[in-house]
């Protein structure tokens, strides 16, 4: 009988581990499909212009894959889209590049929060480098959000040169914003202003 006994203890010791990797992976699945699932709503709300639940949202993603990429580049766009610091938005777009340097659409966030934030001119060279970083990335990220064509990314270089004083430069950004699109608004100002 206690042989028996501990046979059975001796089984149940060595099929634990297994039960338990079993109950893990099922349980990393499902952490991944519910911030996958959250991160999806984000951008179903972020969409319709409901920044404020779009980041709910991808904080509730965070809360359960603080390595998602994607979630942080939407709590980075809702950040931005909701006016709140600029600080806030630029860790996002950074924490989203962090895991997923390919992730062309948080390089154009980080562009955007680098402009906006202006510290010095060397936020103006970032923004251009970041623009850069976004037009060699994975263009399956690119314009799912507020931007929709090569024309608006160089219309904000155009526009970063032209703070930055390199006029050729700009008119460079401007001839490439304006080819894509003849009726740009930036491209058009920046290049009345450079006429002058």
């Amino acid at each position: 009988m206690m042989r028996f006994i501990w046979t059975i203890s001796a089984t149940f010791i060595s099929v634990l581990p297994l039960l338990m990797l079993v109950g893990c992976s099922n349980d990393a699945e499902t952490d991944a499909a519910t911030a996958l699932s959250h991160t999806q709503q984000g951008w179903h709300a972020y969409r319709a212009a409901d920044y404020t639940q779009a980041l709910l949202s991808f904080e509730r993603a965070l809360n359960i894959d603080p390595e998602f990429a994607d979630a942080h580049n939407g709590a980075g766009w809702s950040h931005l889209s909701l006016s709140l610091t600029l600080p806030l938005a630029q860790e996002a777009f950074q924490n989203a590049l962090r895991y997923d340097a390919s992730n062309a659409d948080a390089w154009v966030g980080l562009a955007n929060v680098l402009y906006l934030r202006y510290k010095d001119s060397s936020d103006f060279n970032a923004a251009i480098r970041a623009i850069d970083n976004a037009l060699q990335a994975d263009a399956q990220y690119l314009y799912r959000h507020d931007y929709h064509s090569n024309a608006e990314l160089y219309a904000l270089k155009a526009a970063c040169y032209f703070y930055l004083g390199e006029s050729q430069l700009a008119r460079q950004e401007i001839d490439k914003t304006l080819k894509i699109d003849a009726e740009n608004k930036t491209a058009i100002v920046l290049q009345n202003i450079l006429k002058d």
